[in-house]
């Protein structure tokens, strides 16, 4: 490459990442559907990679954003493990995942039933993923829901909290000897755009506080941001990496029927489950997720994890979190 091309080529490189950097600047141009369609084209994405024979997976797998992640990955070779809470919806979306299967030696999609904000149903769902998977390629953590009233699992702690935060913070920990196998194995959480307007909470049990659904959510997601980052500075790359990736502002049942006046001005321009989904898809095998650990993403690029004074999380509050949530996840879990 001569001199003159090379400068060429920088500048053209420099040019994308400014486009990138206003449109992420503007917030309803990133978070929409806006996002993926520009940026798509101004790095010439490619379809996320195969993932023949890889082990995926994905709590939340049977609506929305977690649907079309479980599609994703069937249709790129993978062994597909949908947990939720629903049996009967579980069942049929796992049947219908087979007819998606790509080769005939394929295994069909499986369905689990367990509630991942209860702890003892997360220990026995680690049981029988490690009795027949001796590794896991890709865990999604992406099961979660504003709840409007506050109520309490059968552990005893906050619903919210419990089934986006200690719930799959308990899974990962007892996964890591399956994940590692892997070499890495990558933990993905599916986080929200909401977390940037909250920071973390003493009060996360909302004990001290008039419940908010809403805000109960936005701190759940901030959480799993923090630990994405925690678990990154604690378990070795080459075993684990952990990334956390918020989908953008989508049209799934949960938008439209608890966030009713931003669904009504927003909605036509949400992205689509599948254009949320992409993200955390490309994460799944792409080597650029090997480069780094810890990171928050969106469209395929490592992004801040604060846009909002006042809300940026220390090392130290971290490492809090951390210990607060391994102590709620096994003072009350069996082990």
């Amino acid at each position: 490459m001569t001199s003159s091309t090379s400068a060429v080529a920088t500048a053209a490189r420099t040019a994308r990442r400014a486009a990138d950097g206003l449109l992420e600047a503007t917030v309803v141009a990133s978070f929409t559907e806006i996002g993926p369609k520009v940026r798509s084209r101004l790095f010439g994405w490619q379809p996320p990679g195969r993932l023949d024979g890889k082990v995926v997976v994905i709590t939340g797998g049977t609506s929305g954003i977690g649907s079309a992640l479980a599609e994703g990955a069937v249709q790129r070779g993978a062994t597909v493990e949908l947990i939720g809470r629903n049996a009967e919806k579980g069942e049929q979306i796992a049947s219908d995942l087979a007819a998606l299967a790509v080769a005939d030696d394929q295994p069909p999609p499986m369905f689990r039933r367990a509630d991942v904000g209860d702890l003892d149903e997360v220990g026995a769902l680690a049981r029988t993923l490690m009795a027949d998977h001796p590794r896991i390629d890709v865990l999604a953590h992406v099961a979660g829901a504003i709840i409007a009233e506050r109520t309490e699992t059968a552990q005893g702690i906050e619903a919210t909290w419990a089934s986006m935060v200690v719930g799959p913070f308990l899974l990962t920990e007892l996964l890591h000897h399956p994940l590692s196998v892997a070499a890495p194995g990558r933990v993905i959480w599916m986080t929200s755009g909401g977390m940037y307007l909250r920071s973390q909470s003493d009060d996360d049990q909302w004990e001290e506080r008039d419940y908010n659904g809403t805000f109960a959510y936005a701190e759940a997601k901030r959480a799993q941001v923090d630990l994405a980052a925690e678990f990154a500075q604690r378990w070795p790359a080459d075993e684990v990496v952990t990334h956390s990736t918020h989908p953008g502002w989508v049209d799934t049942p949960g938008v439209s029927g608890q966030l009713e006046t931003f669904y009504k001005v927003m909605g036509p321009i949400l992205r689509s489950p599948e254009e949320g989904a992409d993200t955390a898809l490309w994460l799944a095998s792409a080597p650029e997720a090997l480069e780094h650990s810890g990171e928050l993403w969106l469209d395929r690029r490592i992004r801040s994890d604060v846009r909002v004074p006042g809300t940026h999380t220390s090392d130290v509050d971290r490492a809090r979190l951390w210990a607060k949530v391994a102590q709620q996840a096994h003072s009350a879990s069996p082990g």
